[in-house]
């Protein structure tokens, strides 16, 4: 599971991101944010196909499912 830190965006990016939002209709950043992550992370994995096989790897991990293939072999009745 993710945790819940505090992101340090530096002093500028800070100061950009609450022009932004404020010109943006008072937008909450964490809207903002989490659109511009979504964005960010669609684009690259679409352009970098490697990259999109690590990152589905990670998360099947992270969500504990196997990306393993699995085979069935049918066992014999005697």
């Amino acid at each position: 599971m993710a945790t819940k830190k505090p992101i340090n965006l530096g002093e500028e990016l800070a100061a950009r991101l609450t022009d932004f939002c404020e010109a943006n209709y008072g937008a909450p950043q964490t809207r903002v944010i989490k659109e511009a992550v979504d964005q960010f992370i669609s684009e690259r994995l679409k352009k970098e196909p490697e990259l999109k096989k690590r990152y589905e790897i990670a998360r099947a991990e992270r969500l504990g499912q196997s990306t393993e293939k699995v085979r069935l072999v049918q066992s014999k009745k005697d």
